[in-house]
């Protein structure tokens, strides 16, 4: 079908008539798509009711705004980057007030064991 390219397109456009119940069936299925889109978007993105929030509000802020919505996303991305920002904070916050635990089990057991190889060789190297 994709050989046939856009000569066989401009015969099903003058062969098929408009009013005909073919055409009316493809336009209805053509104007369904963006419904489509959306509830894929909706399955990834919501997982419970208070998911609606951030994704109605972008759709309502392009709406209103009268703006596409890639340049909601791009708001969108500003908010999400103060918020992530906002939420590192308090977290950085928790631990200082929770203070420092220099326990050697915080110690990464791979590169313990990779250090006291390299300084055993070192030293064994040494005395040769």
């Amino acid at each position: 079908m994709c050989k046939m390219g856009t000569s066989v397109v401009e015969l099903i456009k003058t062969t098929l008539p408009m009013d005909g119940i073919a055409m009316k069936t493809l336009f209805t299925v053509g104007s369904l798509l963006p419904c489509v889109g959306i509830a894929i978007l909706l399955k990834q993105i919501v997982k419970q009711v208070t998911d609606f929030i951030p994704y109605l509000f972008g759709f309502t802020l392009a709406a209103s705004m009268g703006i596409n919505l890639v340049s909601a996303t791009v708001i969108a991305g500003m908010f999400a980057v103060i918020n992530y920002k906002i939420k590192m904070l308090s977290v950085s916050r928790a631990a200082v007030a929770g203070g420092y635990d220099d326990d050697e089990e915080d110690i990464c057991v791979p590169c313990f064991l990779w250090w006291r190889t390299y300084m055993t060789m070192r030293t064994t190297k040494q005395r040769l």
